[in-house]
């Protein structure tokens, strides 16, 4: 049975790469903006700008179309559950990689089937839509080998040529003393929040057809990973599933890391209730850096629950995380990560007691608005070109994108790291603009709305000349 078992697994591996590889792979969508780090000012309406589409299209109605259908969609996250999840990982007492595989209420393998079971159940009400399997790997650490275990969840989207969407947190914990593997580690905010998350973004995902495919991974051994380097077990999915299945940087659209989003409170009593940081490695038109751009600008128009807030470093000083992994194979990933940190409450004293259920419900609904909207919209356009008209003034043009009723256009002045200015136009150009203004800004990016309202994520940034 059990040689059986590695068997379907391996074919779930090999039909899973050829759909991503292949000509017909799933579309995966984008969304994007907010604001960013420091807190910069929010985007600029005041300006005038070129091709406004006011009166040429119904844009109020489309929002209230998408208010609607976002406010179902998030309201379907359960907190409840969110704190069920952490309190049962909490109960496992630690997750080092190198406790207990074999015990049912202790350990890092009582994790595992936990989570394994999570998802079997979310695979058996999805009516086919949601599939589950797991990737072993070999981890040596502290002298000790095992073989551990990626668990994997996946939604084909509907539509072909645009990609995957990766949703990644770490399941393992540590206690002060990383290679203790019986201390009590409870690891409930780092990262059981950020388990807790993924499971119940695949449940809520896997109810509806996407258009675009979207991972969902738990990965083991991020916390024996080394700092530039990210976890070892998000590392051996790159290695020997991404890369060796020949699937590119350009057909995943983006790698999201949920790493400790359970907790408001920072180590001199404040609290911050209102934003989350995203980290992306710069420069500023780095892939990971547009996707984060993409993500602020998404959470920004769509008002979810907290503001995303960029920072101008791939994490935090000395400090990595499962997004490293990807970003060092080229791949766009960012991270997560609560707004501010108490970090006297971690590794062994990481307690329930220490998790803010409602900060983790506000972090699931802002994430989960963002995946929808990067599994829903429309791709992005391509081909954009600033045609100088050769009156002293410029238009953006663009080829058309399927299923596109009008376009979103994003100016980035040099040195931001979001968008300044934007404004919408009905067709996939923009009017005349003075060379003088266009020239106030270093680069454009352009996203694609749909006729229910759905953002697609942004083009890759034009260099104004």
């Amino acid at each position: 049975m059990k040689r059986l078992f590695w068997v379907v697994v391996w074919f779930s591996l090999v039909s899973l790469a050829c759909s991503l590889s292949s000509s017909d792979e799933p579309t995966i969508l984008p969304t994007l903006p907010k604001e960013t780090s420091t807190p910069q000012p929010p985007l600029g309406y005041a300006t005038p700008l070129p091709g406004t589409v006011e009166g040429q299209v119904n844009t109020e109605q489309q929002q209230q179309q998408i208010d609607v259908a976002l406010f179902n969609l998030l309201n379907q996250v359960e907190s409840d559950r969110l704190v069920m999840h952490v309190q049962t990982l909490v109960s496992f007492q630690t997750r080092h990689v190198n406790s207990s595989q074999t015990d049912l209420n202790r350990g890092i393998g009582a994790a595992r089937n936990y989570i394994a079971d999570q998802f079997e159940q979310i695979q058996a009400r999805s009516n086919g839509r949601f599939v589950t399997f797991q990737q072993p790997f070999t981890l040596t650490f502290n002298g000790i080998t095992t073989q551990q275990h990626n668990i994997i969840g996946y939604i084909q989207g509907t539509d072909t040529g645009a990609g995957v969407i990766i949703v990644g947190a770490h399941y393992d914990s540590r206690t002060y003393d990383l290679r203790d593997a019986e201390a009590y580690a409870p690891g409930a905010v780092d990262n059981g929040s950020g388990v807790a998350a993924v499971i119940e973004l695949a449940r809520i995902l896997s109810q509806n057809p996407l258009r675009a495919s979207v991972m969902f991974i738990l990965f083991s051994a991020e916390e024996v990973g080394q700092a530039g380097q990210g976890g070892v077990g998000s590392q051996a999915f790159v290695n020997n599933y991404l890369l060796a299945n020949g699937i590119t940087p350009d057909q995943v659209i983006g790698m999201i890391n949920l790493d400790t989003i359970g907790n408001w409170d920072g180590p001199n009593g404040e609290k911050n209730d209102t934003d989350i940081r995203l980290f992306s490695s710069p420069p500023n038109d780095s892939p990971a850096r547009q996707l984060a751009r993409s993500i602020n600008f998404i959470a920004y128009n769509y008002r979810l629950d907290l503001n995303v807030i960029l920072q101008d470093q791939i994490d935090r000083e000395g400090r990595f995380g499962d997004h490293n992994s990807f970003d060092n194979a080229g791949y766009a990933a960012v991270r997560l990560i609560e707004a501010v940190e108490d970090t006297n409450s971690r590794e062994g004293d990481d307690v329930f007691e220490g998790l803010e259920p409602a900060y983790l419900e506000k972090a699931t609904r802002t994430v989960l608005g963002i995946i929808a909207a990067l599994s829903s919209g429309p791709q992005p356009p391509q081909n954009i070109v600033l045609r100088d008209n050769g009156d002293g003034t410029s238009s953006l043009v663009w080829e058309p994108t399927f299923d596109a009723e009008r376009y979103i256009v994003g100016l980035r002045r040099p040195n931001s790291m979001i968008f300044n200015q934007h404004f919408t136009v009905r067709e996939n150009f923009t009017a005349g603009w003075a060379n003088t203004n266009w020239q106030q800004y270093e680069a454009v990016a352009i996203a694609a709305v749909d006729s229910r309202g759905y953002i697609g994520r942004f083009s890759a940034e034009y260099k104004i000349p």
